[in-house]
């Protein structure tokens, strides 16, 4: 895809080797794939003529796939990618430093669709940040956790976990951190060996040279 390993920044996390970059390498063509791919659809929209009467989210069930990353609570596992595109309502081009979290999402539909938000709901609606008419009172902090990823530790133990995120500050609580956080270093039940992390060319790298 004219894509170099020159150009990948390694985080700080990872090794800065050539079998680092060229796995990054590889997530930065899936990225670009996924694009086209959206771009596709939009096409589909566009000649349907339901373009400007649809509210597109692009987001993620994880952040990124690598060490540290994926089924963590540091920023690499956390923060991920949201575009939202809909015509007449989000301002085009608008870059928001918000703290958001997925629970923000059903709020932010019923609003759009006009329904009444139900009192239970925990979450809260984008539209005024999408509108760029949002005032200063947005929350201070999201909230995460993490069990498991899988059945990888001796009889089905999770790595329970809470982490609380400020605009400048990361604190995680490990409830057990006593076990091993990716997963058991024989493999249990599923995936592999420390299997909380997802098998790659990196992990293997790490898991290679670990002593």
């Amino acid at each position: 895809g004219g894509l170099s390993p020159e150009t990948v920044r390694v985080p700080p996390f990872l090794p800065d080797t050539p079998e680092v970059r060229s796995d990054i390498l590889d997530y930065h063509a899936e990225v670009e794939r996924f694009d086209r791919d959206v771009g596709r659809l939009l096409e589909v929209l566009e000649a349907h003529g339901r373009a400007g009467e649809t509210i597109v989210v692009m987001t993620s069930d994880n952040g990124f796939p690598f060490p540290r990353g994926k089924a963590n609570l540091h920023d690499a596992g956390t923060r991920m990618p949201l575009v939202v595109r809909w015509p007449g309502a989000a301002k085009g081009g608008l870059v928001v430093d918000a703290l958001v979290s997925h629970a923000d999402f059903a709020p932010t539909f019923l609003e759009a669709a006009g329904a009444p938000v139900p009192g239970e709901v925990t979450g809260r609606s984008l539209v005024g940040l999408l509108s760029g008419k949002a005032g200063g009172d947005w929350r201070e902090a999201v909230f995460t956790e993490r069990e498991r990823h899988a059945n990888v530790r001796s009889g089905n133990l999770g790595y329970p976990a809470r982490a609380v995120r400020t605009a400048d500050l990361l604190y995680i609580r490990n409830f057990r951190p006593e076990r091993w956080p990716a997963g058991d270093p024989e493999k249990w039940r599923s995936v592999g060996p420390f299997g909380d992390c997802d098998d790659g060319p990196s992990k293997r790298l790490l898991l290679e040279r670990r002593e």
